[in-house]
């Protein structure tokens, strides 16, 4: 049998900040900030641009420094000299927002190495942009606001703190930003009517974790699979691993949507590529039972190993079985033994039984 999903956390921020606290809640006044698509090749694009700010900035330091320096100063040359410097400190705060705001999309569809990456050139080279970004943020502005929650919530050349990331997501939320939207909907009471306006603000202005939520709760709460389908299609498209995975899952069942082995196929084999266990774990069983493709014992093995050691628990008692009945491997008892050993360390039940069964056999 298939894999079910287990309910998905929503990686919430603690409740530090009552959204009590902070103005009403406004409708997006000028339509939404929309999140940026993921760019796999943006700090590739742009850390060529931060050197040359970085290049501009010591040029235009030393050429202030001359002035100073000289006997006759030129005020009107000294005042072009910082203004140009302003300029290009406000082109670097720029491309901080930038960056914070790729993390989040990274973050959102799961793309931890890439979010790694972009996080790692923000601590080397913008640090000293959080200044300017508090000033920008003072001044109302939504994105300032939206990085500095970022950059407060993961604890980002700034201090990490939950109640500092939701007073900033607040703000930014206010102003219809998506991001800041979606976060600031788990602080206070995740539960209350205006958490739950702005996760669907978030959702449909194209937030792929808030839009993924939605389809689980269509699919949890309301049972309506049209509604599943239309929340998870938006999230999926995006790249988010988990709804193409949930959407495997739907249509693996048959129980809201007609069984189609080859549509769960596809969307568990996106989602297993993109590497989401589950989705590994029912593709290999997919495999190893000849559903939506032939029966291939080794490729289904492959599966269950990527996701074992991914550490998902079903998919370690799968792996352990395959070893136990040399499906698609050698039999090893040993290795077997290994695997359920992790599985049963995490209260898979099937384990226990299965180390029993070795222990007598």
């Amino acid at each position: 049998m298939l894999m079910r999903r287990p309910r998905s956390a929503c990686g919430s921020l603690a409740a530090m900040l009552l959204l009590a606290l902070w103005p009403p809640f406004a409708l997006a006044q000028s339509g939404f900030d929309l999140m940026d698509a993921l760019d796999l090749q943006f700090d590739q694009k742009k850390s060529a641009e931060i050197g040359q700010l970085r290049k501009r900035l010591a040029e235009l330091g030393r050429a202030e420094a001359a002035q100073i320096r000289a006997k006759k100063r030129d005020q009107a040359v000294l005042a072009a000299l910082r203004a140009k410097t302003e300029d290009a400190r406000n082109a670097l705060a720029d491309l901080a927002v930038d960056y914070v705001a790729q993390m989040e999309m990274a973050e959102a569809l799961v793309r931890l190495d890439h979010g790694q990456a972009l996080a790692d050139r923000f601590r080397k080279d913008m640090s000293d942009t959080l200044w300017r970004l508090n000033r920008r943020s003072s001044a109302g502005d939504a994105r300032a606001s939206a990085s500095l929650g970022g950059l407060h919530r993961l604890g980002i050349v700034a201090e990490r703190s939950e109640a500092k990331a939701c007073e900033h997501y607040g703000r930014a939320a206010q102003q219809g930003h998506v991001a800041a939207l979606f976060h600031a909907s788990a602080c206070g009471d995740p539960n209350s009517a205006a958490a739950g306006q702005m996760l669907d603000q978030a959702a449909n202005a194209g937030h792929p974790l808030a839009q993924e939520m939605k389809g689980r709760l269509c699919l949890r709460e309301k049972r309506d699979a049209a509604c599943a389908l239309a929340w998870l299609g938006r999230a999926a498209a995006q790249g988010r691993a988990g709804a193409m995975s949930l959407l495997g899952w739907a249509y693996s069942t048959g129980e809201l949507l007609a069984r189609d082995d080859k549509r769960a196929f596809a969307y568990f084999m996106d989602a297993a590529r993109l590497g989401e266990p589950a989705a590994q774990n029912n593709l290999g069983q997919m495999y190893e039972t000849g559903r939506g493709e032939p029966a291939n014992p080794g490729v289904a093995f492959a599966w269950y190993k990527r996701a074992a050691e991914a550490g998902l628990g079903s998919a370690q008692v799968n792996l352990a079985r395959a070893y136990i009945e040399g499906r698609g491997t050698a039999v090893d008892r040993a290795a077997a033994a290994f695997w359920l050993e992790q599985a049963r360390k995490q209260g898979v039940a099937e384990a226990v039984k299965l180390l029993d069964w070795l222990a007598a056999h």
